[in-house]
């Protein structure tokens, strides 16, 4: 299990910090005020739930046997769609209302998630034999 986590660290971060946002989101049941005719949707257990899914995808990801070059596209594209709507939806916030929000940050996470797709090129990958 230790040479798979070393072998994609990067991931494993990733799948924790994944997993530690969404449940931040479900334990604050008042996190998102704007827009104000969403937030009671936002800040639903079930938006949280999409990040630990996702998180626990990623870690899953790392720990299978065989890692999917398909597979891994399909999670770190989740993830930075997550990513890309939490960091749009807080610096909308911060514009809005004034109220500094962790906009910042999840750029950061989300360049992160764009990079690591990037570099995961799955050019020798076996599920892409057709590209080499």
């Amino acid at each position: 299990m230790l040479n798979k986590i070393r072998d994609h660290p990067t991931h494993a971060a990733l799948a924790i910090g994944m997993v530690a946002i969404g449940l931040f989101l479900i334990i604050n049941d008042h996190y998102f005020i704007w827009p104000p005719h969403y937030s009671d949707w936002l800040n639903d257990d079930i938006v949280g739930f999409l990040f630990v899914v996702d998180g626990l995808g990623i870690g899953g990801w790392v720990l299978w046997e065989e890692q999917s070059a398909v597979i891994n596209r399909m999670l770190l594209t989740t993830t930075s769609f997550l990513m890309s709507f939490l960091t749009m939806l807080q610096f909308l916030t911060s514009i809005s209302t004034g109220i500094y929000t962790s906009w910042i940050n999840n750029a950061i996470i989300t360049a992160f998630v764009l990079i690591l797709a990037r570099r995961s090129d799955s050019r020798d990958s076996r599920d892409d034999k057709s590209n080499s």
